[in-house]
């Protein structure tokens, strides 16, 4: 045992010591890696200027929401007015500075999340059906259909029209302005930075709208719930929902913040990696690159990007052949016109000599002067695309078929291989990110001409609508496109809808759509008269979500009666309507119910006479003359009367036949009006008997008072039954 004990005694002396902590290991235990917000630029935002506080504390930003003008089926005269309107935003309203040039960054992207949609088809139905059975189940069941179109893949592949996957999304364009200061002396006051930005940023906005292009002015908030689901593509805490990130982590508003706050640093929930090896950016585990837009090979057409093109039997934009998640982002530096003049004047003093190469390019510097000479000026412009992908594999594929398609479309794209720069060509076109005084010697920004750059600018697009969603439809990209015939800004007086198609192309599905939103949204009371029982459906889930319906047949074996002259009583309630008219020129076109319905009864049942007698025939209705108008009248207050005074509650067609008879037999009458009286009434008589008997000549009963009434013509609709249809 001694023996064992010495042993490891001397075991333990021979192991060596091990090193003590020192000094230097303590402080990097304190250390931390790179960090990525250090490289983002926003630190707050001011609500009372609209301002963005960039990080070098002076400079500032100012975000905007842009909706494109509606370019579907315009005319090449129309896109090229809106094309140079959107090049006099570019050179006019933003002024050229020497020192600190003005940047106008604009992205676009489409977003596959229609949850602020889904809120503003919530907030819209008015107060009387808001909270209604049926417009929650309206509501509910729109939902589930909004999280259906938007799942990833789209909802069906569009080989008809687009040739792209049909997902709902909405396209969004936005644009920051600023400029980074330098200040060589005394920093200018906060005052002048603000004021400068407004200025140019007031008539920015003013020369946008005047080519029918809406520009509103970005928040804190914009920024935050746009970039917040960029960095964060797929969030644990949210379960990858990006949706649902915003729930969870709100933005936190812009009074009362913490000490030390900083914007940039609200956005990023988890660690940014990025890896040189593949040249991407990780987030949330998925890869991001970017790629840059070396040159362009041609000109671009008026609208390049966004605006839609036909192409064989697909008519569809650029920007919707790109790859899922893709953002387009153009950086525009408005550099005075001087030093790019100084410099085409360099070009051409150095192509010296006889060769075809100096002659070239003195040509092309001379043409670079005649067009700047027409105002068509020169600014650097630099043009990239942010991809992403599930996984590296996925993410080069991605890359793939975005290079695919810009070559063919005349941009140049830097190969990923080519590309040294992707990492920091990533966080220099984010938003308000690009310092021009930085991009001298790896410059990626070409000098692009204005109509080009205008060309180029996703400003093109689709119409959406009025933004009142009481109607709501896609247009080809699969954003909403919405307006409401009920709102004041939306209608016009008398306004009628036709929907003209072919069997089975949907005219009666498409109503179906159109009443379910109407009865959501206003819960009007709603009067459909249809021929087939398209209907029949709808007045069921109508009926078993809160809403009273009234569904009619007109069949013989229905208990239907439709008594034109049921009212013909009310005639009779003043001593005025006692009176037999004979002054043909007594007749009044625009007499009205004096009980405040807006009802003329009195017209109604003389049209409803005049149907009968001339079975709805167009020369049987010529021979109409106002006297036979007045027969007409008198027939029917004599009728009446005469049921009145019999003790009857309702006039039937039977009744107003007798009196005209009665009147034929008038020998007071000259026997011309005799005769007319008698014909109209042995016409009228048709209606007393048959099927047109069943339906005209019985006493009937209201209708119930409800919420929806459907009438289904039923053998009316049937060809012979035209007279009895009018009726």
């Amino acid at each position: 045992m001694w023996k064992r004990l010495s042993q490891n005694t001397s075991k333990d002396v021979q192991k060596p010591a091990e090193a003590p902590v020192t000094q230097a290991m303590v402080k990097r235990v304190y250390e931390r890696p790179p960090s990525f917000t250090d490289l983002l630029p926003w630190v707050e935002y001011d609500p009372e200027s609209r301002t963005f506080l960039l990080e070098d504390g002076i400079s500032l930003g100012a975000l905007f929401e842009l909706t494109p003008a509606g370019t579907e089926a315009r005319t090449p005269e129309f896109m090229t007015q809106l094309r140079d309107a959107i090049q006099t935003a570019l050179t006019d309203a933003i002024p050229e500075e020497d020192d600190a040039p003005w940047v106008l960054q604009v992205y676009v992207q489409d977003e596959p999340s229609l949850q602020g949609f889904q809120k503003e088809i919530t907030d819209y139905p008015q107060l009387s059906a808001k909270k209604t059975q049926f417009t929650r189940h309206y509501q509910s069941m729109f939902s589930r259909h909004l999280a259906r179109i938007t799942r990833p893949g789209g909802l069906f592949e569009d080989k008809a029209v687009t040739g792209t996957h049909w997902r709902g999304q909405v396209r969004r364009v936005r644009a920051t302005l600023y400029r980074r200061l330098k200040p060589r002396g005394k920093s200018p006051s906060a005052i002048e930075v603000e004021e400068a930005l407004n200025d140019v940023a007031i008539k920015w906005v003013a020369a946008l709208a005047s080519a029918g292009i809406r520009a509103r002015r970005g928040t804190g908030k914009d920024l935050y719930e746009w970039l917040l689901k960029w960095f964060n593509p797929a969030p644990e805490i949210a379960d990858g929902d990006p949706d649902k990130l915003m729930e969870i982590a709100p933005y936190p508003g812009d009074e009362d913040l913490p000490f030390g706050y900083d914007l940039a640093e609200r956005l990023t929930l988890t660690m940014p990696k990025s890896d040189n090896a593949s040249a991407t950016w990780w987030f949330d585990g998925l890869p991001h690159s970017i790629v840059t837009v070396q040159g362009l090979r041609r000109a671009p057409e008026v609208g390049h990007m966004t605006a839609e093109r036909q192409a064989g039997d697909h008519v569809f934009s650029l920007f919707d052949r790109l790859p899922e998640h893709t953002v387009m982002v153009m950086t525009l530096t408005v550099k005075p016109q001087d030093f790019t003049r100084n410099h085409i004047a360099q070009v051409k003093r150095a192509a010296v000599g006889d060769s075809a190469e100096a002659e070239l390019t003195r040509e092309d510097a001379e043409a670079v002067e005649r067009e700047m000479a027409r105002g068509n000026k020169l600014y650097p412009l630099c043009m990239a695309f942010y991809v992403r992908g599930n996984d590296l594999k996925s993410l080069r594929a991605n890359i793939n078929q975005l290079n695919a398609l810009l070559l063919p479309n005349g941009l140049q794209p830097i190969l990923q291989e080519a590309d040294l720069l992707t990492l920091d060509s990533y966080i220099r076109n984010l938003p308000m990110a690009y310092d021009m005084s930085l991009d001298k010697i790896n410059r990626r920004s070409r000098l692009v001409f204005s109509s080009h750059t205008a060309n180029l600018l996703p400003l093109y697009g689709r119409s959406k609508g009025t933004g009142h969603p009481g109607l709501v439809f896609f247009n080809r990209g699969a954003e909403p496109l919405v307006f409401d015939p009920l709102h004041h800004e939306d209608r016009k007086k008398n306004a009628h809808m036709l929907i003209l198609g072919p069997t089975g192309a949907g005219k009666s599905a498409l109503l179906v759509y159109l009443l379910q939103q109407m009865a959501a949204m206003y819960r009007p009371r709603i009067f459909i008269i249809e021929a087939g029982g398209s209907f029949s459906l709808l007045g069921q889930d109508f009926g078993a979500n809160g809403l009273s319906v009234n569904q009619v047949t007109l069949n013989p074996n229905v208990d239907v009666s439709l008594p034109p002259f049921a009212d013909a009583l009310r005639m009779l309630e003043k001593e005025s309507r006692l009176r037999i008219i004979i002054d043909p020129d007594a007749l009044d076109d625009d007499e009205t119910d004096e009980e405040g319905t807006g009802r003329d009864i009195l017209g109604e049942m003389e049209i409803a006479a005049r149907i009968m007698i001339t079975g709805g025939d167009e020369r049987e209705d010529a021979r109409m003359t106002r006297a036979d108008r007045l027969l007409i009248r008198n027939a029917i207050f004599l009728a009446a009367k005469t049921v009145k005074e019999s003790g009857r509650a309702q006039v039937i067609t039977e009744d107003v036949v007798a009196a005209l008879h009665a009147i034929g037999r008038d020998q007071t009458l000259p026997e011309s009006r005799r005769n007319r009286a008698m014909e109209m009434g042995d016409g009228m008589a048709l209606f007393c008997s048959g099927l047109a008997g069943y339906f005209f000549n019985r006493p009937g009963k209201p209708w119930p008072e409800s919420d929806v009434t459907i009438l289904e013509m039923g053998i009316l609709a049937r060809e012979g039954y035209e007279d009895q249809l009018t009726v």
